[in-house]
C-alpha cells in the first residue's frame, strides 16, 4: 500500500534587504528644494522626491550606457527609482532635517566705507560667487530723472547651513549600482537647485555605508546616445579650511574662461572705471549684432569669426548689452526641440570635501555634445533665429581666430577649458 508523504509548502523568503543611514550637511548655501520651484522650506528643507531625482541622475550616468535604447533604460530606472505607474525598489526616508533661518542670497545695499550703505541697481553677494547666482539676484531699477533705485523683485532667499539625515533601504542584489549613485551624488552633486554651480554641495557627517573608494569606471556611451556619463575629468586646486572660499575660486575661475578680463574679455576703455570690461574676444556678440542689425548697436561688429562656441557648455544663454541694443529685452540662445528649454552644463564648478578641509573643484562630464539635440534658436521677443551646428562646431581655423581657443592649440572649446584650467594650477585626478 503505498504510503502518504506530507510536503511542507515551500517557504517565501523575502529579498533580503540593506539599509544605510547617512548624515549629511551642506558645504555651501542651498537654494530651492521645496515643493515650491525655487523657494526653500526651513521647516522641511530636503524632501525625499528631491533626492531620488538626484540620486536617478547620478545612476544614469553611471549605468545608463550599458542599455541599447532609451526604453531599455528606462524600464531598468523604473524597476530601481520607480515612475509615476510603478514604485521602486529602493526605499527613500529624510528621519529628521535642520535648517537655518532663510536669508538672501545678495542685497543692493552696499557697504560703505565709514560703515553707511547706498543702493544700487547691481548686487553686492558679499562671499558668495556671484556669477554662481545670478538667476537668483533679483532685479533694481534706477529712475534716472528721480534719482531713485527701486527694487522691483527681491533677491531669493537661501539656507546657509542644512543638516539631514537620509535612510535608503533596497534589495542586496542592487547595492553596487546604489552605493555607486550615492558616492558620486555626495561627491559630485548637491542638494536643491543650481547643484552644478556648487550650490548645496555636501559632506558626509556619519555614516552606516563601508568606507571603500569609488571605484574606476570605464564606460563606453553607445552610439547616437543622448546621455551623460562618467567617468568624468576633475580638476582640484589647493585646499582651504573654508569651503564657501573654495567653491568661489572655483566659480571664479570658470568665469574667468567665459568672461575675464586680459583673457576672455578686453580691458574697458574708461580708466576710472577699471571694473568695466571692454568688447568680448569670443565671436557670440558680434554674431548677434550681425544677425540683428536693425537694433541700435553702437559697436560695429568686427569679429573674423560668426559662431556660438560657448553653447557647447550649456543652455540656455541670455546676452545683455548694456547701453546698446534692445532696451528691455534680452537675447536667449536655446534648443529648438519644442520640449527642451535647456541643456544642462558639461561643468560642474563646487567645493569638494577632502581629508584636511575642501578643495575647489572643476569637473567636466562626458555628455554629449549641444548640436547633437539639432538646431539652436537664437530669439529676442517674437523675433527668432536659427543657429546651425557649424556656428557651435566651430573649425579648426576659425578657432583659431578666437583668442581664448586659439591660446590652448585651437582646439574646442570643452578640451580648451580643461587646459586653462590646469594651466592656472589645478591639478587633474581620479575619482
Amino acid at each position: 500500500m503505498p504510503r502518504t508523504i506530507r510536503i511542507s509548502p515551500p517557504e517565501l523568503r523575502e529579498p533580503r534587504l540593506e539599509t544605510w543611514t547617512l548624515k549629511l550637511r551642506t558645504i555651501t548655501p542651498m537654494f530651492g528644494g521645496s515643493a515650491t520651484p525655487r523657494e526653500v522650506d526651513p521647516a522641511h528643507p530636503v524632501r525625499a522626491a528631491s533626492v531620488r531625482g538626484h540620486l536617478r541622475f547620478w545612476w544614469r550616468a553611471t549605468a545608463g550606457a550599458r542599455y541599447g535604447s532609451a526604453k531599455e533604460l528606462f524600464r531598468a530606472e523604473e524597476v530601481i527609482w520607480g515612475s509615476d505607474d510603478r514604485p521602486g525598489n529602493v526605499s527613500i526616508r529624510i528621519l529628521e532635517a535642520s535648517a537655518s533661518e532663510p536669508i538672501p542670497c545678495c542685497t543692493y545695499h552696499h557697504p560703505q566705507k565709514g560703515g553707511g550703505t547706498v543702493l544700487k541697481t547691481y548686487p553686492y553677494f558679499g562671499r558668495y560667487p556671484g556669477y554662481a547666482l545670478f538667476p537668483f539676484q533679483g532685479k533694481a531699477r534706477k529712475d534716472k530723472r528721480a534719482g531713485e533705485v527701486t527694487v522691483v523683485e527681491q533677491p531669493s532667499k537661501c539656507l546657509e547651513s542644512v543638516e539631514f539625515t537620509l535612510c535608503l533601504s533596497f534589495p542586496n542584489h542592487l547595492k553596487s549600482q546604489v552605493e555607486l549613485a550615492v558616492a558620486l551624488w555626495v561627491k559630485l552633486g548637491g542638494i536643491g537647485a543650481r547643484t552644478r554651480r556648487g550650490c548645496g554641495s555636501l559632506e558626509i557627517v556619519e555614516s552606516s555605508l563601508p568606507r571603500s573608494e569609488v571605484p574606476q569606471l570605464s564606460l563606453d556611451r553607445k552610439a547616437g546616445r543622448l546621455l551623460t556619463t562618467v567617468p568624468t575629468v576633475c580638476f582640484l586646486g589647493q585646499e582651504q579650511d573654508d569651503g564657501i572660499r573654495a567653491w568661489k575660486e572655483a566659480v571664479e575661475l570658470y568665469r574667468e574662461f567665459r568672461q575675464g578680463k586680459n583673457f576672455a574679455r578686453d580691458e574697458g576703455s574708461d580708466p576710472k572705471n577699471p571694473a568695466k570690461l571692454g568688447r568680448s574676444r569670443y565671436p557670440e556678440p558680434d554674431t548677434i549684432r550681425k544677425m540683428f542689425p536693425q537694433e541700435r548697436w553702437s559697436h560695429k561688429a568686427k569679429h573674423p569669426v560668426e559662431g556660438f562656441p560657448r553653447a557647447d557648455l550649456g543652455l540656455p544663454i541670455v546676452f545683455h548689452f548694456q547701453e546698446e541694443g534692445p532696451r528691455d529685452e534680452n537675447f536667449i540662445l536655446k534648443p529648438s526641440c519644442e520640449h527642451r528649454s535647456r541643456f544642462a552644463s558639461p561643468v560642474i564648478t563646487k567645493a569638494i570635501k577632502t581629508e584636511r578641509g575642501y578643495s575647489p573643484a572643476i569637473i567636466v562630464l562626458d555628455s554629449p555634445h549641444v548640436w547633437e539635440v539639432g538646431n539652436l534658436t537664437l530669439s529676442l521677443g517674437s523675433d527668432t533665429k536659427v543657429v546651425t551646428e557649424n556656428l557651435v562646431n566651430l573649425d579648426e581655423w576659425s578657432r583659431n581666430q578666437v583668442p581664448p581657443l586659439k591660446e590652448y592649440g585651437s582646439k574646442p572649446i570643452r578640451q580648451a577649458l580643461k587646459d586653462f584650467v590646469k594651466s592656472r594650477g589645478f591639478k587633474e585626478v581620479p575619482l
